[in-house]
This record gives C-alpha cells, structure tokens and sequence, in this order.
C-alpha cells in the first residue's frame, strides 16, 4: 500500500544528521496565513508575553529539486544558510515541517546552484520575528503577496504542549486572519 505524504515524512526518516558538524534536522509545527494588518497583531503577541527579537530583510532563492524544497536565504547583516526542508501541506491541525539548515560562510555557492540546478522563484520579504516560549512568529510582508504571519513551533519534544501553544496563538490570531495557507510563498509567487 502506497504511503501518505505524511506518514512519507516520519521522524525517524528526517532526523538524520548531513555531515559530522550538524544536528539533526529540526521539527517544526508550522501555520501561516494571510492576514489584514501585521501591527495590530504584533501588540496583542507583545501584551501576551513574546518578545520582540529582530526585523528582518530576507530574500530566498528556491532551487529546482525532485524532493522538498532547497533555498539559499540571504538576509541583511546575517551570513547566508542553505535551507532543505519537507513539509506535510495537508494537515489542517498546523503544518509539520523537518529542515536541514547549512550556515554558509558567504554566497559563493549561489551561481553553482543556480547553473546545476536551476532558479524556481526568488521571494523577497521584510519579516518581523518575535518569540513566546518555543514558538517563532513571523510577521511578514512578502513582496508581490501582502502581509502574512507564520508560526514555527519548534519541537520540544513535548508535541502534545507543541500542539497546545499553536492552537493558542491560532486563537489569538484568528479576528485578523483572511486566509489560512498551506504552501510556502514560492508557491504563492509562482501562481501569481
């Protein structure tokens, strides 16, 4: 019997360290949605305990490859990473993510990918990050697209709390939220 795309993207088939220098990948409980406004949102996260961590200007490069997806993540004033990551896009509870993330010392390797792999789409963003105990919540405006918040649960280990909080701050979202999205911005660009 042929697998599920979610049950294809088991723990124990991800959590695979690449190389001897890096953990394993990281699990994710992932949500995102467009929404209406980002500051009104940002002040209710802030008077319910996150923190403010950074602004951000990020512009990702996504590949050409057969499996996930592969981008090269550029941000002002940080060093480039190369990001692999597989996503189940079908869950309505929250999305379940697995990234494979390779810091890079500079952008030398782009021009490679670029010719042996090929460019899918480029999407440019300005993301505030925020934090409340385990959870990232980004509050994006994605060039070409609107104003979209994305929450990343990062796991724990303890998936029952993992679900919990995101349901929690899917509750507090929901009088903003236009649409819910299970597809990453370069999807979204590329059927614009």
């Amino acid at each position: 019997m042929p697998q599920s795309k979610a049950d294809a993207l088991d723990e124990s088939s991800m959590t695979r360290p690449v190389g001897s220098h890096r953990p394993p990948a990281q699990k994710n409980l992932e949500f995102k949605a467009k929404v209406r406004e980002l500051t009104p949102l940002e002040k209710l996260f802030k008077d319910s305990g996150a923190v403010f961590v950074e602004s951000l200007k990020q512009t990702d490069t996504y590949f050409k490859v057969s499996n996930g997806r592969l981008k090269l993540r550029e941000a002002r004033g940080k060093k480039p990473e190369l990001i692999f990551y597989e996503r189940d896009e079908t869950s309505t509870a929250g999305m379940r993510s697995f990234y494979d993330v390779l810091p890079l010392a500079d952008l030398s390797i782009k021009n490679f990918l670029a010719k042996s792999l090929g460019v899918k789409v480029v999407v440019e963003k300005e993301r505030r990050l925020l934090k409340l105990k385990n959870a990232r919540i980004h509050l994006d405006s994605v060039s070409g697209l609107g104003q979209f918040l994305e929450f990343e649960v990062v796991s724990d280990g303890d998936d029952e709390g993992d679900a919990l909080l995101l349901e929690r701050l899917k509750k507090m979202a929901a009088p903003f939220v236009e649409k819910e999205i299970n597809v990453s911005y370069s999807d979204l660009v590329l059927s614009d």
